[in-house]
């Protein structure tokens, strides 16, 4: 089984606030408009510029969606809330031994 070492492509929204790492600094700004179908994304930064980038760049980074939901709230949405209370469950059992 081959290992797929990819990651997983996320798929921007208008509003969306992220962040874009440069040389120089870290700078903010929110998705103003997407262009080629979601494969490139217009960013209007805090002080003003715009500029287009690639939705895929490693760069780019998504702090929160305009829905108020962050990254990691995104990656696990799928994620079941009673698998949670199974594992505490297992591990109030094990304490008691």
């Amino acid at each position: 089984m081959v290992a797929n070492n990819k990651k997983p492509t996320t798929n921007y929204l208008v509003g969306d606030e992220i962040s874009y790492a440069t040389g120089s600094g870290v700078h903010y700004g929110e998705v103003a408009r997407l262009l080629e179908g979601g494969q490139a994304i217009e960013i209007l930064f805090e002080d003003g510029r715009r500029e287009i980038k690639k939705a895929r760049d490693g760069s780019v980074r998504l702090l929160r969606r305009a829905s108020g939901a962050s990254e990691m709230e995104e990656q696990n949405r799928d994620r079941r809330r009673g698998f949670d209370e199974e594992i505490r469950e297992v591990m109030r059992r094990d304490i008691k031994r």
